[in-house]
């Protein structure tokens, strides 16, 4: 159903990179950032994630996980990475000055091979990834219709930016994704795939409601919201225990995913 060349895990580098403008957003602030010439940026697809290291000196000793919201590879501008923070964390990236990142890491969003109707569903922060996936399914073709959700209006991420893009779209609130999304499908018999982001309880509901009516769903199986202490594989904070060929197994979100097919978060223990 998605193309193989757009579902490889890529593993990161250490870069230096610049932050070259901030663009304010509701509650968040989407960052540019201008950051080395180098093919993976190419490569790197929407649900993959950048790993910005704690610091010290300011008392932040965890670091901080965010996900690409876009890349623009010039060869005259060189390359530029979009990501997204709350507002009340902007401090964590200052203009003009240039921050020691690692990434892009895990494996980003597949496209499907043909174009066919597509449901996105995401809540808050999490539609990160989202806002850069949906007009890339629009060039491939693909017909998307999206279920956004946020326990704040302020909460919700380039809306009127994602309204040009998708053939419907349904504002619910946090607790409503799931049933939102299950309706919806039952609505739009068309739908091919579903896209998912958002808690782990919120994913968990979405890939569930999927398989229960035959669909296929890509799943972001890592919530940047909760702590993550590393975001390399190392600390099991985002481990999942999922059923595999008929014995349980632990899945590291960060390094077999982030995006997972559902059917495997669907059947995770939570």
């Amino acid at each position: 159903m998605t193309s193989p060349d757009r579902d490889r895990h890529h593993h990161g580098s250490v870069l230096e990179a610049e932050v070259t403008l901030t663009r304010p957003s509701g509650a968040y602030d989407v960052v540019s950032l201008a950051v080395p010439s180098d093919p993976v940026w190419e490569r790197c697809r929407p649900g993959q994630f950048l790993v910005l290291p704690g610091d010290l000196g300011r008392g932040e000793p965890l670091p901080t996980l965010l996900w690409v919201a876009g890349v623009s590879v010039d060869p005259l501008h060189g390359t530029a990475v979009e990501v997204v923070l709350p507002a009340a964390e902007r401090h964590r990236l200052t203009d003009g000055r240039r921050h020691r990142l690692l990434g892009p890491l895990g494996r980003g969003f597949g496209l499907p091979a043909h174009p066919v109707p597509v449901l996105v569903a995401g809540h808050e922060a999490a539609t990160v990834p989202l806002r850069w996936l949906v007009p890339l399914l629009r060039e491939r073709g693909s017909e998307v219709h999206l279920v956004l959700s946020a326990d704040d209006p302020d909460r919700h991420l380039d809306v009127g930016l994602l309204r040009r893009q998708a053939a419907t779209v349904v504002l619910t609130d946090g607790a409503e994704l799931g049933p939102t999304v299950a309706r919806r499908l039952d609505e739009e018999q068309d739908v091919a795939v579903v896209y998912a982001a958002g808690s782990r309880d919120q994913v968990h509901e979405l890939a569930g409601a999927s398989r229960q009516r035959g669909r296929v769903s890509r799943v972001l199986a890592l919530d940047l919201q909760e702590p993550v202490l590393c975001g390399t594989g190392l600390c099991g904070q985002c481990d999942l225990l999922v059923e595999a060929e008929r014995s349980a197994r632990l899945l590291r979100a960060c390094l077999e995913g982030p995006v997972v097919p559902g059917e495997l978060v669907a059947d995770a223990a939570r």
